[in-house]
């Protein structure tokens, strides 16, 4: 054999062993990710007992547990009146344990008192005017609940939009009547006077409001309203000087709560922006002329405004009529 052919042929082995070469690097990765393939194959689950796995002694099944009552009987596993150990809740908003409403502890601004350790009326909250706590109806459940006591006589005045004119903001009064078996939560515009929205809560009487108020101004806003809100009984300064009421301790449904006064300088900050301590000269006037518009116009409503006007200064009080 010649040089040129010695070289030729070796050239050849050469290429050929490079190529089997590749071809068991190939042929090897493709064993091995074939490998990892089988090593991370999602294994089956597990099968789900069936009813008939595992009765207990009731006869139910314990996979039943995780069903809904009203499921178990449309399957025909339990019948009406069987004791149903499940621990599914209905659907929605769940109510608040009574220990979480025991247990916080809200803060509120300090209102003084008079002698007799009565709280000195009107007081400013907020944007409500308090004029005056009324009294606890502790013998009939549907004044009080577990969060709220709606005391007869309770009376506030806030501002808010007017329901006639879209242009201007009035005061409303809202005040709580005995109903008998419920109480009457009452909202009243002073330049609306004798046309009061009357509701078996509070929420009912101020979303009548918000709604004609949204239709007058073309808003396209929410007609829900948070009574407790509108009315004051949420915020933790009025529930206090409420739950602090003869006979409170008596309304079985009812969880105390606990509150502690602010420190000063929270307090002075509320004072300065209006939100607290005695109310302005020209919330007093406007009130004060609410209320003389209330007692004029509606009867049976003036003993209670009477009572209001008390809380305003002695010169502005003989000029609210009695006409019961």
């Amino acid at each position: 054999m010649d040089d040129g052919h010695f070289y030729m042929y070796r050239d050849n082995h050469h290429v050929q062993q490079m190529h089997h070469n590749a071809a068991a690097a190939a042929s090897s990765r493709e064993e091995c990710h074939n490998e990892q393939q089988d090593a991370y194959q999602p294994q089956p689950h597990p099968r789900q007992p069936s009813a008939s796995d595992d009765v207990n002694s009731r006869g139910i099944s314990s996979n039943s547990r995780r069903k809904n009552p009203h499921d178990l009987l449309s399957d025909g596993n339990a019948s009406v009146g069987s004791s149903v150990d499940t621990e599914v809740r209905p659907p929605g908003k769940r109510r608040k344990r009574h220990h979480d409403i025991a247990s916080k502890i809200r803060s509120v601004q300090p209102v003084p008192r008079d002698r007799d350790g009565n709280y000195e009326m009107p007081v400013q909250v907020g944007i409500l005017t308090v004029l005056r706590l009324g009294r606890v109806v502790w013998d009939r459940d549907a004044y009080h609940n577990e969060r709220y006591i709606w005391p007869v006589g309770y009376t506030v005045q806030r501002e808010y939009y007017s329901m006639a004119d879209p242009n201007k903001s009035v005061i409303y009064t809202c005040w709580i009547t005995d109903g008998g078996d419920v109480p009457m939560f009452h909202v009243e515009a002073e330049d609306m006077p004798g046309a009061p929205i009357i509701a078996p809560t509070a929420t009912g009487a101020w979303t009548a409001v918000l709604r004609t108020v949204n239709q007058i101004r073309h808003r396209e806003h929410s007609n829900s309203a948070s009574g407790p809100d509108y009315f004051g009984f949420s915020h933790p300064t009025i529930a206090k000087m409420i739950q602090d009421l003869p006979g409170a301790d008596k309304c079985k449904a009812y969880i105390v709560q606990h509150f502690v006064e602010m420190k000063e300088r929270h307090v002075r900050g509320v004072i300065k922006k209006g939100r607290g301590g005695r109310p302005s000269l020209d919330m007093l006037s406007r009130g004060q002329r609410a209320l003389l518009a209330t007692a004029s116009s509606q009867p049976l409503a003036s003993s209670a405004m009477q009572e209001s006007a008390e809380a305003l200064p002695t010169s502005d009080r003989n000029a609210v009529p009695n006409t019961v």
